[in-house]
């Protein structure tokens, strides 16, 4: 029941977001898919209305984003989500760890994709291999978003 993990993991993430972003005195609602770039519709303390993207992980893999995202002002904010699944196969994991959030304004985030898809191409090179895109979409890994430095930055939202 791979896709209903999915889900969970989707959906775990948008309410994860929405709650960080309520106890900061945001006023938040769920598009429910109803909007394709789309999450979150919010408001700021101050009245600035905004939208917020989310992309979730439960495994340290690839944050997986459509194309149509990674243009200049496709979206407002993006928000990607780790959250880490207990394990039972070691002790330290069996509590269950805080959620990562990474917020990233639209040109962050674009940038951000554009210096992914060059250091894939580096390493396909280097490997001895051609570059090709194999979807249609792009991607980031969860270790190379990991250090970028966009942990926790709610402050970039509006105020």
């Amino acid at each position: 029941m791979k896709e209903g993990k999915n889900y969970r993991t989707q959906w775990a993430g948008q309410f994860g977001t929405a709650h960080e972003l309520i106890r900061r005195g945001y006023i938040v609602t769920f598009t429910t898919g109803n909007a394709p770039a789309t999450d979150l519709l919010c408001r700021s303390p101050e009245g600035v209305s905004f939208s917020v993207q989310v992309k979730s992980l439960s495994t340290k893999t690839y944050f997986l984003c459509q194309d149509s995202l990674i243009k200049r002002n496709a979206i407002d904010f993006i928000v990607f989500v780790f959250l880490p699944t207990p394990r039972t196969d070691r002790l330290e994991y069996y509590v269950l760890k805080p959620p990562e959030y990474y917020v990233l304004n639209s040109e962050q985030f674009c940038k951000l994709m554009d210096e992914q898809k060059q250091k894939t191409e580096r390493r396909e090179k280097e490997r001895g291999q051609e570059y090709r895109q194999i979807s249609s979409g792009s991607g980031i890994s969860y270790k190379d978003l990991s250090q970028t430095g966009f942990r926790d930055r709610w402050d970039i939202l509006p105020k």
